[in-house]
């Protein structure tokens, strides 16, 4: 994953130096993924913006035990999905949250092969995984957008690498289908 040993260097130059300009780094790195993936559980901007930058002040008041921290971005995205269920815990008003994920957009770089994607097959793609179950989408989103690996994201929403893999097969093997219905 991109970044992965950069965000680990971080990590160590904060717990050494503790110094603010490493946590600023830190935050120009990974806010705005930590914030797509709380607000994808929260549904409010401001409340997730809030809880984003928490991550980085949870972070900043430990920073002097770092140094326990095996993979840098799996520990911003526990504590980010923490924060989020905590939240969501206080509001009471949501009794399973991942039911409230929001559309997910997948959005094509402009390479190439990419191009030879027609926007109607794109829309086609959105829209059968705006159609997966919420906790699949999620899944879904954290491997294919985020790039983690089946373990990282079990890791994150604590759930086994199996459940994972079994979601990602679901999530596949819907889109496949929706695939192969929409050419014919």
């Amino acid at each position: 994953m991109k970044g992965g040993s950069e965000a680990r260097l971080l990590f160590q130059q904060l717990q050494n130096t503790g110094g603010e300009i490493v946590l600023v780094k830190l935050h120009n790195l990974y806010f705005g993924r930590i914030f797509k993936l709380i607000h994808s559980l929260v549904k409010q901007r401001e409340s997730a913006e809030e809880l984003a930058s928490d991550v980085f002040v949870q972070l900043w008041q430990r920073r002097e035990k770092l140094s326990e921290v095996i993979n840098p971005e799996v520990y911003l995205y526990v504590i980010a999905r923490n924060k989020a269920f905590t939240f969501l815990k206080q509001q009471l008003n949501l009794t399973e949250p991942l039911e409230n994920i929001e559309d997910f957009r997948l959005e094509v770089a402009r390479s190439p092969e990419e191009l030879l994607i027609s926007s109607e097959m794109l829309n086609r793609i959105n829209a059968a995984i705006n159609q997966l179950p919420p906790k699949c989408k999620l899944i879904f989103m954290l491997v294919k957008e985020q790039s983690f690996k089946y373990r990282d994201v079990a890791e994150i929403l604590n759930i086994s690498p199996k459940t994972v893999e079994t979601q990602m097969g679901i999530a596949l093997k819907k889109l496949s289908k929706a695939f192969t219905f929409s050419t014919t």
